[in-house]
């Protein structure tokens, strides 16, 4: 999930190209070329390339199409992604956009194709709102480096709508969000009602709810909030992936681990993400004699229990943490047991690496160190949603990830602007040296 900054900024990208023919970088570094036609059996070709990201988290390639054949639909745009140069992360977007601004997004992001992987086919499904005026198509890296993408197709399909109308969907989602929501008290709910809630969505299709309903959680302001379709909700539930490799290796005397974020809640996949934190640990320990990195600046969120649980010998079998709901009743946070995390080394210092990346569950693990002795933070400030999410279940399938609380360290504190590290660190490849330093001149 919070790539908003760089949805927002392709606003300037507009201008009703024709599929396949113009391909737009999406910032000065970007370079972009394009040929053939989307709407062709053998698809458009497209090349991205950046020599340097200068202060932007993505470059990309961009088209512009117009939306009248695509409303009440649903989109399939799919190509063969290959990573050529670089050290980042290539994914498919496709955005609708009406009058008033983005509808509807949808990516591959959380399946996003990296350097070595080889040539992977990515696809993604949107459903057109009957209100969108144009369709932006685009491919982005987020990092210097370059990637192919061949047989890049779009295709216009008949959405399904699970026999739920739209007023079904709206209706339930506005019960929910209203009894439930953190921020709940700064609507006016019988004018969000009225406004949205209309008669013409009874004969609707559920898909046409969400991006109502995206307007609502976005008027609650929390910026965590989100709404996932049937298809992504399904994903969440039976995978659990890590958004990249957990690395562990010693730094001489202390011991280094690179804590990812974790995409989904299949309980399987969860407990080996935990088992492999906790043997990471267990096999660093009689090395770590100065402390302990952990490093969280690339930890984007997903599941929090995995990671709490992986880092138990650390945290220690105490409560560690809490959340505070709206009506200010607080409920602790303790790591569950785990044989792997047999050692105790919840008196060990610990040096924590945070950074604006750094959001959502990774910052739940952040505040878990929050108040714990011996721990100091080095880098960045983090993103600011260092909010619990709740989730609902919507009549066609999909799902409402809903804030419903602040998280609160052992001391009570609240980091609802994010964390921000007693040591800040000005570029991410001195956090560690600095990090060491720290460790080593501590009794």
């Amino acid at each position: 999930m919070h790539h908003w900054f760089f949805l927002l900024s392709l606003a300037l990208f507009s201008g009703g190209a024709l599929a396949g023919t113009t391909w737009r970088g999406t910032t000065p570094q970007s370079l972009a070329n394009g040929s053939g036609e989307i709407s062709a059996a053998g698809g458009a070709a497209v090349t991205l390339s950046a020599e340097s990201m200068g202060a932007n988290r993505f470059v990309g390639a961009i088209t512009t199409i117009d939306a009248a054949s695509f409303r009440g639909r649903e989109v399939l745009f799919a190509g063969r992604l290959l990573v050529k140069s670089g050290t980042g992360k290539a994914a498919l977007w496709v955005r609708a956009d009406g009058a008033e601004g983005a509808l509807a997004f949808a990516s591959t992001s959380d399946q996003s194709v990296r350097f070595n992987e080889g040539s992977q086919v990515r696809e993604v499904r949107l459903y057109i709102p009957s209100g969108a005026t144009s369709l932006k198509l685009w491919v982005s890296l987020d990092s210097a480096g370059r990637v192919d993408v061949e047989h890049l197709t779009l295709k216009n399909e008949r959405a399904t709508s699970n026999g739920v109308s739209a007023y079904d969907m709206l209706d339930t989602a506005i019960s929910f969000i209203r009894a439930n929501a953190l921020n709940a008290n700064r609507l006016d709910w019988d004018a969000e009602q009225k406004s949205l809630l209309t008669p013409d969505l009874k004969n609707l299709p559920a898909p046409e709810a969400y991006s109502r309903i995206r307007k609502v959680l976005s008027a609650l302001e929390d910026h965590h909030s989100s709404v996932h379709v049937p298809r992504v909700a399904s994903t969440r539930r039976t995978s659990a992936i890590a958004t990249q490799a957990v690395e562990a290796r010693p730094v001489q005397d202390i011991g280094y681990l690179l804590v990812p974020g974790l995409r989904g809640s299949d309980s399987r996949a969860s407990d080996i993400f935990s088992t492999q934190l906790c043997e990471h640990i267990a096999s660093l320990a009689k090395t770590a004699s100065k402390g302990w990195i952990i490093d969280l600046r690339d930890n984007t969120g997903g599941n929090m229990w995995p990671m709490i649980k992986g880092l138990r010998s650390l945290l220690g079998d105490a409560d560690i943490g809490a959340i505070r709901d709206r009506n200010g009743v607080v409920t602790a946070w303790r790591s569950q047991p785990s044989k792997a995390c047999g050692v105790d080394l919840s008196r060990n210092r610990v040096a924590v690496l945070v950074g604006p990346r750094t959001a959502s569950s990774g910052e739940a693990v952040a505040v878990a160190f929050r108040a714990r002795p011996g721990t100091g933070f080095f880098g960045q400030p983090t993103a600011g949603l260092s909010t619990a999410n709740q989730s609902f279940a919507l009549p066609d399938g999909g799902v409402i990830a809903l804030t419903t609380a602040v998280f609160l360290d052992r001391s009570g504190e609240a980091y609802l602007q994010g964390i921000k590290p007693e040591n800040l660190v000005p570029h991410d490849q001195y956090a560690i040296a600095a990090a060491a330093a720290w460790l080593r001149t501590l009794p």
